[in-house]
C-alpha cells in the first residue's frame, strides 16, 4: 500500500493520509486479533485430535495416582493400587506408641515428617480431642487418651 500512495498529494495534505492510514491500522489490528482467536482455537482443535488419536492408538491412559514415593504419607494396598493413611490415623498410631508422653503439635508434625503442614496437624488433633481419641492438655499440649471398654 506504501508504494502505491500518491505522494504528491501526501506532500501537499499528510494530515489526510495521517487519519486514513490511521484508521487503516486499526481495521488491520481488528483483523489481526480475529485471526489469532481463530488460530487458538484451531490449535486446541488440533490438539483434541492429536489425543483423540493417540487414546485410538494406545488406548485411554490410567487415572493419575497420588505420589506413593513420597517420604511424606504412608500408604496402604487397596484394590485400586495404593491410598494414602488419613492424617488422624497415623496421629493416633504415633501418639498410641507413648500413650504416657505429652506432646505439641510441632512435635507431631516434626514426627509425621509434615512440618510444614503444622496447622493442619493442629487441626486434626484439636478434632481427634473433641472426639475423646486424644486429651487437650494445657499449654497445647496433647495426649493419648486410651480407650476405655468395660
Amino acid at each position: 500500500m506504501i508504494e502505491t500512495l500518491p505522494w504528491e498529494e501526501v506532500a501537499g495534505d499528510p494530515d489526510k493520509y495521517i487519519e486514513l492510514l490511521e484508521e487503516r491500522e486499526v481495521e488491520l489490528q481488528r483483523d489481526l486479533f480475529k485471526v489469532r482467536q481463530e488460530l487458538r482455537l484451531v490449535r486446541q482443535v488440533q490438539k483434541q485430535m492429536q489425543i483423540a488419536n493417540e487414546w485410538r492408538s494406545t488406548g485411554i491412559p490410567e487415572q493419575r495416582q497420588p505420589d506413593t514415593d513420597s517420604d511424606n504419607t504412608e500408604t496402604t494396598p487397596a484394590a485400586s493400587g495404593f491410598q494414602a493413611v488419613p492424617r488422624k490415623t497415623r496421629i493416633m498410631r504415633l501418639m498410641a506408641q507413648d500413650p504416657l508422653r505429652r506432646w505439641k503439635a510441632l512435635e507431631v508434625a516434626n514426627a509425621l515428617n509434615e512440618a510444614d503442614k503444622i496447622k493442619s496437624v493442629r487441626v486434626a488433633a484439636d478434632e481427634l480431642a473433641k472426639s475423646g481419641s486424644l486429651i487437650k492438655l494445657p499449654n497445647a499440649f496433647y495426649q493419648y487418651a486410651p480407650s476405655q471398654q468395660p
